[in-house]
């Protein structure tokens, strides 16, 4: 039997009842449909986990009474931020929440030339609150403890005066690239991972160079040009391979 997960922020322990919010309660009675005592997995993003007991209380409430608290240990041992591109449409959502499966750490979404998606601040915020809640999701499906961030949207040139080029580490999507993931160094141990990916245009040749300046590595994925959202899971896929815990 498959135990529905819930993120539920705060601290656990044995015994305690929670009351679930209207949102939650929603989704376990009427999505899920669940009855009173069915067991019930939450997590509070910060690696504490909890095994409890749905407690129907009413037609539009329900609380959880814990019943054992852990701290599993399911993150990748790899520090790893999606530098990705905005893009339209549901394209944007497909890449966070590929990633968020694939255990990355942090996403920054950026503003790149060739971004065809405009947005005032307000949106900016609420589009940023919209990717946070399907990052949560895939923490709820993918049985992660721990809720990786979206980071403030910045413009891609804010974005690289961010960085250390003494010390950083990254790598840039470019399918021309002379470079692939097996000719890259690994790198050091508890290191960010810097990944870059274009919007549906790509980079530019000039926005390519500027990352490789501050010590990114131009590499291809293959003899085939992917789409944007296909890029961030690919290369995260392939890093968990060579580095990571897949």
């Amino acid at each position: 039997m498959r135990i529905p997960r819930l993120y539920l922020p705060g601290d656990y322990a044995p015994e305690q009842v929670i009351a679930l919010s209207k949102e939650q309660v929603h989704y376990v009675l009427t999505v899920l449909r669940l009855k009173n005592q069915h067991p019930v997995e939450v997590f509070n993003g910060q690696d504490l986990q909890a095994k409890g007991t749905l407690i129907v209380t009413g037609r539009r409430s329900a609380d959880l009474c814990i019943e054992t608290v852990s701290h599993p240990s399911v993150e990748s041992p790899l520090n790893t931020i999606l530098v990705q591109s905005i893009s339209r449409g549901d394209r944007m959502d497909t890449s966070i929440q590929k990633a968020v499966e694939l255990g990355v750490t942090q996403i920054q979404p950026i503003f790149s030339e060739r971004c065809d998606v405009k947005l005032n601040d307000e949106k900016l915020e609420k589009r940023r609150a919209q990717w946070q809640q399907i990052v949560i999701s895939a923490c709820e499906q993918s049985g992660r403890s721990r809720v990786p961030e979206i980071l403030p949207i910045q413009t891609y040139q804010n974005w690289l005066d961010t960085l250390e080029t003494e010390s950083v580490f990254g790598l840039v999507m470019d399918p021309y690239a002379q470079h692939n993931l097996q000719t890259v160094a690994n790198p050091k141990t508890d290191q960010a991972i810097h990944l870059l990916v274009g919007p549906e245009g790509g980079l530019t040749e000039t926005e390519v160079e500027q990352a490789c300046q501050k010590g990114l590595t131009a590499i291809k994925l293959g003899p085939r040009v992917l789409r944007t959202e296909t890029a961030g899971p690919a290369i995260l896929a392939g890093i968990q391979l060579l580095w990571g815990d897949l």
